[in-house]
């Protein structure tokens, strides 16, 4: 898909319909929707689908013909949606499984071949600084310092910034898919699986503070992604997701504790 420009009478650029893919480790989204001239932006449709395109990537780091399968029927349906609903321009963005793959090039000339669609990878830097970028532009938190934390399926940022932009990010290769696969082979999982997967993390978490993360006094802890929007939701009880309940809500650490003991 190309963009096309189109102008009214008075010179302006009428409203134009863009979708935007997130090929991630566990979930594939897309957001479609139509934008004005002045930035501002109607949301047409929000799909998303868990399809675990990284599945095996941490052992083989290959993505496996079935995760590629599962993937390419997704971003058709997903494309086919944008078809319907007239969308002139796609981008589509990959993370941290297109980042570990080896056989990552292959696997994007399919979607491009197959589908049409060019899927470029971000580096775990341009991940965090799109994470900021988005809370910045979605939540009222000016004249704040901020510690952004995006937990995805391969990899979770930590980006730690004001209205000055980003002061210092990290990415670290542990997101829910990553370390479910590592840590945790019993359902319901066994109390000794769990201490081990909640040792490996503090101890990666306590690399933080060395590498400018921290979340000393006075910083907004902000979380982005499934894990957080779960986690509002429960405490929420709410028995069908809504992203109009869920965004901006928040929820305190005895909270998250209750959950997870």
């Amino acid at each position: 898909f190309h963009s096309l420009e189109h102008t009214n009478r008075c010179g302006l650029m009428s409203p134009r319909r863009s979708a935007f893919f997130d090929v991630g480790t566990n979930t594939i989204l897309c957001l479609i929707v139509e934008i004005r001239d002045t930035g501002r932006f109607r949301v047409l449709d929000d799909l998303a689908e868990i399809v675990g395109l990284g599945q095996g990537v941490d052992q083989t780091r290959l993505i496996s013909p079935e995760a590629e399968r599962r993937a390419v029927t997704v971003l058709q349906r997903f494309v086919d949606q944008c078809r319907t609903l007239g969308v002139e321009e796609m981008t589509a963005v990959g993370t941290s499984a297109l980042r570990d793959a080896k056989n990552s090039d292959q696997v994007r000339r399919g979607f491009r071949d197959d589908i049409g669609l060019d899927v470029r990878v971000l580096s775990g830097a341009e991940e965090a600084a799109y994470s900021f970028l988005a809370v910045q532009r979605g939540l009222p938190l000016a004249n704040r310092e901020l510690l952004v934390i995006d937990i995805g399926g391969g990899s979770t940022e930590f980006i730690r910034g004001n209205d000055l932009g980003v002061a210092r990010a990290v990415s670290i290769d542990m997101g829910s898919m990553r370390l479910t696969e590592r840590f945790i082979h019993s359902d319901p999982v066994e109390r000794a699986e769990a201490e081990t997967l909640i040792t490996a993390i503090d101890r990666e978490l306590a690399t933080l503070p060395s590498r400018g993360i921290d979340a000393s006094s006075g910083v907004a802890l902000v979380g982005i992604a499934a894990t957080f929007t779960t986690l509002a939701a429960m405490e929420k009880r709410l028995a069908t997701y809504s992203h109009s309940e869920i965004h901006g809500s928040r929820i305190t650490a005895q909270q998250v504790r209750a959950q997870v003991s």
